[in-house]
């Protein structure tokens, strides 16, 4: 349970550094890139320490590269394109339907059976995602321009006679 949390806490904060550099101006591509590669690098220890399974053989390999280009880069690379039209925190809730999402697919791609408990689980995080998404009455969605506005709006220009 304390790894699950930690790994909430790392991913909440990953998504707000990445809409605050998208939302300061920063290109998401970039802001993504430098915060994958930081992980990158911070995750080299691992790597060497439990990464011989990887390049063991070809096969290996070139499902890590996939993994690593399609559902990672091209992946992350969408998620940091919405971050600059979307809160983090919208954004972060939307994640959640990954694993919803991945269940559904197993069941349709893979022929895997998802037992009932699975079926009202999917039903619990789609009711639940719909009540967060849900706008409150009176109050109209923020949407986020990706380019931070001036403190004070610009003077309007003056009249001509």
């Amino acid at each position: 349970m304390v790894l699950g949390l930690v790994a909430g806490g790392t991913y909440a904060t990953y998504s707000w550094a990445a809409h605050r550099l998208i939302s300061g101006g920063v290109s998401s591509a970039v802001a993504m890139g430098g915060i994958f590669g930081l992980g990158g690098v911070l995750l080299l220890p691992v790597l060497v320490a439990t990464g011989a399974p990887l390049l063991a053989s070809a096969a290996n390999a070139a499902v890590g590269a996939y993994l690593a280009l399609v559902p990672m880069f091209l992946g992350y690379l969408l998620f940091g394109w919405g971050l600059g039209h979307i809160a983090a925190s919208t954004a972060t809730t939307l994640s959640l339907l990954e694993p919803a999402v991945a269940a559904v697919l197993a069941v349709l791609v893979v022929g895997e059976r998802l037992p009932a408990a699975g079926w009202v689980g999917i039903a619990l995080v789609l009711g639940c995602l719909v009540v967060l998404t849900a706008p409150t009455p009176g109050t109209r969605p923020r949407l986020v321009t990706g380019r931070r506005r001036a403190a004070h709006p610009a003077p309007a220009p003056a009249a001509e006679d």
